[in-house]
């Protein structure tokens, strides 16, 4: 498989971190399995994105990685939130 670009790879984490963001913050018409949907996503962009450790774009490509996981924790702690919620009432 060759290996995507990293502005591709950029713009396709933008956007699946506005999806997780949504989630998080608990936008009107954000679900559940919206938030589990963009947290996967965010993860496997991250692994992509470790394709870059080396070369021009290593220091973007880890500050993302970062980002990425930082928002993954707080979607996955709303999730757990939310399924704490309703196992209670």
């Amino acid at each position: 498989m060759a290996k995507p670009s990293f502005a591709h790879l950029k713009l396709q984490f933008d956007l699946a971190c506005t999806s997780l963001r949504a989630f998080t913050l608990g936008w009107p018409g954000s679900t559940q399995r919206g938030g589990r949907a963009a947290v996967e996503r965010v993860k496997g962009l991250c692994e992509r994105l470790k394709l870059f450790t080396t070369g021009p774009h290593a220091k973007a490509a880890a500050a993302l990685v970062v980002s990425g996981q930082s928002r993954v924790t707080a979607a996955e702690t709303r999730l757990a939130l939310l399924r704490d919620r309703r196992a209670g009432a």
